[in-house]
């Protein structure tokens, strides 16, 4: 789960308990019955009653109560028989049932309380009657009960179902408010991650930019350092890059008047010499090689894109692997393609590339009749693969990853002894991005070394 998800669950939750805390309390403390005796104006409401039920009987009773159902702002007044019911129809709340019924008093010994009486024996104390009534002339006895009025809010806490609407309220201003103040929280953190990871795959020119760099607090701050943090790695790689297409640039004059001087030495030379000046000429050739692959990695990194054309894959690994069986003669090269579609691609440098991988993985597996690689060409689901299996001596782990960086070397006498330059996995790695795939290593479960350039099919045309 991501943080963003987690910041608004949790924020959604603790909303959400607080306000059904807060609003269920509220409802307990409304509900709650109210001292019956303290309501404004109650003796001149029950003085009112009274004289509309002596003028008028039970009808103008009701009238004067259909009139005055709320004689006070936030109090109902109800009027209920003596069998409970309520002159105008109206449900008594449950909770005031319980004051219609008059409280026994207490029986105790003294005088008797009237004027004159001067019985000491047990008494009756009067019942306590909560609610003040009134009697008609027919004997019938009508109770008033002074009721709080239910709170509303835009009506909705008088649906049937209150404490389920309520709920349903609350839950859902908790997640509305919970979703914008996690997303303010999440958001600079998922930028940063998706900005460290294209900064990571070598789109040195991402930035997290606004408007998380203009924010005032410590994410703000961590925003713009990030920035300042990538250009500084953007100038560094760049004037590494610089630096060798530049040196590789100048090597070529000096290496081209070497190559000239030694054809002219070769000519004047003893047969003595011969054997000097040919070790001279092979060491010429491989600097020069060298400083070819640089100049090449450099470009392929400086470069956006590539000019691309219809590939026919199959035919062109298929030309790559007839080339390394002529170079190769005593390896055991095996090939195998399925069903490939075209792709769209630059041939020379998908062509450089495959080389490279192929070449790496013979000179590591070794060029005797013992060695053998094995080539397979398949689709995959969205993708294409090229499989190049060795069974040489494999990568330690940590180092499966880093061999796809310039001049790194495992080994470094297995390198040299290969003839390996350290360079051409760093190459098939940049051609294979300017691609939009990728290349991976891994070790072989029997041994040996497996590295697999996944393509896209039908890459469209980018320049």
């Amino acid at each position: 789960m991501n943080l963003f998800w987690k910041i608004f669950i949790a924020f959604g939750i603790a909303m959400t308990v607080t306000l059904v805390v807060a609003v269920f309390v509220s409802f307990s403390l409304v509900g709650q019955a109210f001292d019956q005796r303290n309501i404004e104006n109650r003796e001149e409401i029950i003085q009112q009653a009274a004289d509309a039920l002596e003028e008028g009987g039970l009808g103008g009773l009701q009238s004067w109560l259909d009139a005055n159902s709320l004689p006070v702002p936030g109090v109902m007044l109800m009027i209920v028989d003596e069998d409970g019911n309520d002159l105008l129809g109206r449900e008594l709340p449950p909770r005031f049932g319980p004051l219609l019924n008059p409280r026994p008093g207490n029986r105790s010994r003294g005088p008797d309380p009237r004027p004159g009486s001067r019985s000491r024996g047990p008494v009756n104390v009067r019942p306590i009657q909560f609610t003040p009534s009134l009697v008609a002339e027919d004997g019938q006895e009508y109770r008033l009960l002074f009721v709080r009025t239910r709170i509303t809010v835009l009506g909705i806490l008088a649906w049937p179902a209150t404490q389920l609407a309520v709920l349903a309220l609350v839950v859902l201003a908790a997640l509305a408010t919970s979703m914008p103040l996690a997303r303010y929280l999440a958001s600079p953190i998922m930028r940063l991650q998706n900005t460290s990871r294209a900064l990571a795959a070598g789109a040195l020119e991402t930035r997290v930019g606004e408007p998380f760099t203009r924010r005032k607090d410590e994410v703000g701050t961590l925003a713009r350092d990030f920035d300042t943090m990538a250009e500084r790695i953007q100038e560094l790689v760049t004037a590494k890059e610089t630096l060798l297409r530049d040196v590789s640039h100048e090597f070529r004059s000096p290496l081209a008047r070497i190559r000239m001087a030694l054809a002219l030495a070769e000519r004047k030379a003893s047969k003595s010499s011969q054997s000097d000046l040919l070790r001279i000429e092979r060491e010429t050739e491989r600097l020069d090689e060298l400083v070819g692959e640089v100049m090449a990695l450099a470009r392929l990194r400086s470069q956006p894109a590539v000019k691309t054309e219809h590939i026919a894959l199959d035919e062109l690994v298929s030309e790559i692997v007839e080339n390394a069986r002529f170079e190769y003669p005593k390896a055991k090269l095996r090939y195998e393609a399925r069903a490939v579609p075209q792709l769209q691609g630059n041939r020379t440098e998908l062509t450089r590339a495959i080389e490279n991988v192929i070449r790496n993985a013979l000179n590591h597996a070794g060029s005797t009749q013992d060695a053998a690689v094995d080539v397979n060409l398949q689709e995959a689901v969205g993708r294409i693969e090229i499989r190049v299996a060795d069974r040489g001596p494999g990568v330690p782990e940590p180092d499966l990853e880093r061999i796809f960086e310039p001049f790194y070397r495992v080994d470094e006498s297995r390198d040299h002894q290969s003839g390996g330059q350290g360079i051409g996995l760093a190459i098939a790695a940049s051609v294979l991005e300017l691609h939009g795939g990728r290349i991976v290593a891994r070790n072989r479960s029997g041994g040996g070394l497996e590295v697999k350039l996944e393509l896209p099919p039908d890459k469209p045309e980018r320049a």
